[in-house]
């Protein structure tokens, strides 16, 4: 398995401009490093989806930046082997509070529960997926704000593009009893059942599509992704929401709002939004 590090150099001043540019790429967010013999500079590292081309990441990242008329000191984009990303990543990853009272903690990582807080503890050496991103907390708390509302024990919660199968065991701790997660990656799938499986919650995974490989529907669908799968996913997604379900979507960075917005309109009622830094995260409804 191999991974991509991403690692620009900039003043320190530009830090929230250069962040918001290539903050699509961070699942698990960006890493910040100061530069002692240069504390007006800042590194930001992020690690990026495997299955993307470094170079394109790197020549994407140029025309941004060019665009925004922002210069760096430098930008690099290179592939790194599996024992070499867990290396340099997982050092950075800390246990996060994504919910009141629920704490992800990675695997690797020692917590002190002194306040007795619910742990979901998550190996992520091959699927990313930490908690730590403004788009899984704000998923996390608008499942707990519509899950209340719910019959926890006959909903089913259905989670697109479920990764480490975080807001999978999100839901289970909020109560709901049926859960399934689809990834069409299959090294994320499998690590979505082993966090289940360490984490004594029940959850049927499914490595596949939407379209062909899910044939239930739910009443509660969360799609934590990116906005070019999400305009192919959306009309899928209709089928898949029962009626006065609800659906939570995030991955909408600010440069791509409005992009996404046609695709929202055209067939879904906006019953909340919420912002976190440059990301957007719905709830909707079926029109």
């Amino acid at each position: 398995m191999q991974w991509i590090e991403v690692s620009i150099v900039c003043e320190r001043v530009a830090t929230d401009e250069v962040t918001t540019l290539f903050d699509d790429y961070a699942d698990n967010g960006i890493i910040e490093e100061d530069i002692e013999e240069q504390p007006n500079l800042i590194k930001l590292t992020l690690y990026a989806d495997p299955t993307l081309d470094a170079d394109v990441i790197k020549e994407d990242l140029e025309n941004r930046l060019t665009e925004a008329n922002i210069t760096v000191k430098s930008i690099d984009a290179h592939i790194l082997d599996e024992s070499t990303w867990l290396n340099s990543w997982q050092q950075y990853i800390e246990p996060t509070e994504i919910l009141p009272n629920i704490v992800i903690k990675p695997a690797w990582q020692e917590y002190d529960n002194v306040h007795n807080k619910t742990i979901i503890e998550i190996d992520s050496d091959i699927s990313f997926g930490t908690g730590s991103h403004e788009t899984t907390r704000t998923c996390a708390e608008l499942l707990k704000s519509y899950s209340e509302s719910m019959d926890l024990n006959q909903v089913t919660c259905l989670d697109i593009g479920t990764g480490t199968g975080i807001l999978l065991l999100v839901a289970a701790h909020l109560g709901i009893k049926h859960l399934v997660g689809i990834d069409i990656e299959e090294y994320a799938a499998n690590q979505a059942r082993i966090n289940c499986e360490n984490n004594h919650v029940s959850a049927e995974i499914i490595c596949g599509n939407l379209d062909s490989d899910f044939n239930g529907t739910a009443q509660l669908i969360l799609a934590n992704l990116t906005v070019d799968p999400l305009k192919i996913l959306l009309p899928q997604i209709g089928k898949k929401l029962e009626d006065k379900g609800i659906l939570i979507i995030s991955g909408i960075i600010d440069d791509r709002y409005d992009e996404i917005m046609p695709y929202i309109k055209a067939n879904w009622h906006i019953i909340e939004e919420r912002i976190a830094g440059p990301w957007h995260t719905f709830a909707l409804e079926k029109r």
